[in-house]
């Protein structure tokens, strides 16, 4: 055996392993749900007349157009008007900016205590935002919401209820609930995906007395936990889950409100959700560069701990794993080179059993979802999800390397310009990557096709979906197909 085949059998072989550990994770973090017990989370309150002073934050970036939908559920928040503080963080450089000065200048006339804070510079992006709004104010809780979250009556009572009655949680978090989840069969798949992160690993977490991460909004902090944890930071993408470990390295526990869900929107289009997901992946790979040492160092949690949470951090780093073992494992399928029986071993069993975890957490994530449509979104979720092997990889890989980009928020539904401005080249680089692996893949071991099927499907299926947004008939198409999913 030649020494590149040596070396791509040992890329192989790792990469698998990783993907194996990664799968793994996700079926441990199933199986806690399904058996670790309840926990009980008391909640009170002072009287009427003593309740804390709140801090609501929205951080905006040219959207403008949703502060007065957002607003309109904060005044209707069940806590008194006088021991509320509103903020709306608009780093705007369009005209949505008008927007928002006008719907506070309405609020502060009707006698709310609210304020406008604009940045000439998005110094730290949202997380300097946050930054900079905690700067201008005392208030002991801070509601966080992005502005297309729309919180029930009840949110501040329920949650503001629970740390106080427990003062050594720092923060808590709140389940997603999906606005737009039947718009299309993209947002279907990302109602399961999302689903299986709160019901399930964010549940799991919770009963384990793992920290729970903060998803950046639907949340309340205690001001003090932000402070000992040494405040907001901008030098990674997810800010959120930066300053949730940071802060139970410093001694602050966490809580998932499982029952208590708030609204808000997913990306309608496949351009939005591939932005989305590499500043998530990205995010999470860079706070393992950061943290890891620091946590690893830590006496403040347990080993088992120490090692759940480094592999959530790692968890992204499965792309970068996938496309490393499909470029492993080309010599094998187009040369005459037969895998050591190890390794044959190890790589059918991954390909046969790394489906599991995520697999469990799709389906136990869905109670109450007619099977026949679940089954439908799942395999959706799956294929669209392979379909980012290429960007999640190259964002991992970027946050391995330490290498800074923009703080790019999500596009929101109201940000899609007319079909015609679309940019005609989205997609073609996983179109590209997915005929070349078919081909390659048909003309050289046609078998080979049954264990890449997810990832060639999905490089294709969300290829198309991006090229559509540039032309209309692609997309009308595209649309039409994506209603019967």
């Amino acid at each position: 055996m030649t020494w590149p085949v040596t070396l791509s059998e040992a890329l192989l072989a790792a990469g698998l392993v990783s993907l194996g550990l990664f799968s793994l994770n996700l079926a441990v973090l199933s199986t806690a749900r399904l058996l670790a017990p309840q926990r009980r989370l008391p909640a009170s309150l002072p009287s009427a007349a003593d309740l804390p002073l709140v801090l609501i934050q929205v951080p905006l970036y040219n959207e403008g157009e949703l502060v007065n939908r957002i607003l309109s559920h904060l005044t209707a928040l069940d806590w008194p008007r006088e021991r509320l503080q509103i903020q709306i963080l608009d780093d705007s450089t369009d005209a949505s900016l008008d927007a928002s000065l006008a719907a506070v200048a309405a609020l502060s006339a009707a006698g709310w205590t609210i304020a406008l804070l604009h940045r000439q510079r998005r110094t730290a992006f949202k997380a300097g935002a946050l930054a900079a709004g905690l700067d201008q104010s005392r208030a002991p809780y801070v509601a966080i919401f992005d502005a297309d979250f729309l919180p029930p009556p009840d949110f501040l009572i329920r949650t503001i209820g629970v740390l106080h009655a427990d003062a050594g949680l720092g923060y808590v978090q709140t389940r997603w609930l999906h606005a737009n989840a039947a718009h299309n069969a993209l947002t279907r798949a990302q109602a399961r995906l999302l689903d299986g992160h709160f019901r399930v690993e964010q549940e799991a977490r919770h009963r384990l007395g793992l920290p729970v991460p903060f998803n950046g909004t639907g949340g309340v902090w205690r001001r003090a936990a932000i402070d000992a944890a040494g405040g907001w930071q901008g030098d990674t993408l997810t800010e959120d889950l930066d300053l949730s470990l940071r802060a139970r390295l410093a001694g602050w526990r966490s809580a998932y409100l499982q029952h208590l869900g708030v609204p808000g929107m997913l990306p309608e289009s496949p351009r939005a959700w591939r932005v989305q997901q590499f500043r998530w992946t990205k995010g999470f790979v860079e706070c393992l560069v950061k943290l890891s040492r620091t946590l690893w160092a830590s006496s403040a949690l347990p080993p088992w701990q120490k090692l759940m949470i480094s592999l959530q951090l790692a968890q992204p780093l499965a792309f970068v794993a996938g496309a490393a073992s499909i470029l492993a494992s080309l010599p094998f399928i187009a040369g005459p080179a037969v895998l050591s029986p190890p390794v044959a071993t190890l790589a059918l069993t991954v390909g046969t059993g790394g489906l599991v975890g995520p697999l469990a957490l799709i389906l136990l994530g869905a109670p109450g979802v007619n099977p026949r449509a679940l089954a439908k979104q799942a395999a959706a979720a799956l294929l669209l999800t392979s379909g980012l092997l290429l960007s999640n990889a190259r964002a991992g890989l970027e946050g391995l390397l330490g290498w800074r980009s923009e703080f790019v928020r999500t596009p929101k539904p109201s940000d899609r310009l007319p079909i015609l401005h679309q940019r005609r080249g989205g997609g073609l680089p996983e179109l590209g990557a997915g005929l070349a692996l078919l081909t390659f893949v048909l003309l050289e071991q046609p078998l080979a096709l049954l264990p890449l099927a997810l990832v060639i499907g999905g490089l294709l299926g969300l290829g198309l979906m991006q090229l559509g947004e540039g032309w209309p008939r692609l997309a009308l198409a595209l649309q039409r197909l994506g209603t019967t999913a």
